[in-house]
């Protein structure tokens, strides 16, 4: 009796342990490589810059409906954003691009897989243009109708600056000496007594001789 107990409680513990060996097989795997995305037009294949994307990952078609599972970015001056880490664990994508219509077909059952995105990298169909792009891993391109915005005017702190004209020199006209006998203003200065008038450059003088001026007050 007492055998047949322990061999039962033996049987049930090897039952519990496997079962808990399973469940730990069932949680997700941590990746830390990034994932990038990127919003191209459709027609242009060009970068679109500074729009807002809906990002909405889960682990089923339920979990997206829902939007369980849900990140909100910005992209920047490359057309790119980075999957937030609280998304980029789940095994599926979906991603919504403010004010700009996609162009995959039927975009509200569409989703795409992470672990596909993070191995080879993916993009979704381009119904708008003929726009391709090269698949890396960890990149997934999304295209939108429309055209975007070439790189250099993107970020014109990245364009070569223009060369300024050149501005040519000023050149100074030759100092003339007037003659012996012209007359001349000299500036104003008549403040004070008589005598500081008398001895200060006021008024208009005629140089008749070196060293004899003639003043006039």
């Amino acid at each position: 009796m007492i055998r047949s107990l322990a061999v039962s409680l033996a049987a049930g513990l090897a039952l519990v342990a496997a079962a808990a060996s399973g469940a730990g097989e069932s949680f997700p795997v941590v990746h830390n490589e990034p994932i990038t995305i990127r919003i191209l037009g459709g027609k242009d294949g060009q970068p679109l810059a500074r729009l807002h994307l809906t990002l909405i990952a889960g682990y089923d078609q339920r979990d997206i409906r829902e939007q369980l599972f849900r990140e909100e970015v910005i992209t920047d001056a490359h057309g790119q954003a980075r999957l937030p880490n609280q998304l980029e664990n789940l095994p599926w994508l979906q991603v919504w691009v403010g004010k700009k219509s996609l162009c995959q077909q039927d975009a509200p059952r569409a989703g795409f897989s992470v672990e596909l995105i993070r191995r080879d990298g993916l993009s979704a169909p381009n119904r708008c243009g003929m726009a391709t792009v090269e698949d890396k891993p960890g990149l997934f391109t999304v295209f939108v109708k429309g055209k975007g915005v070439a790189p250099a005017a993107i970020a014109p702190e990245l364009a070569p600056a223009s060369v300024p004209a050149a501005v040519p020199a000023l050149v100074a006209a030759p100092a003339t000496t007037p003659p012996a006998n012209a007359a001349a203003t000299a500036p104003c200065c008549c403040t004070g007594s008589r005598k500081h008038r008398r001895g200060s450059a006021c008024g208009r003088f005629v140089i008749l001789l070196p060293g004899l001026t003639l003043w006039f007050r």
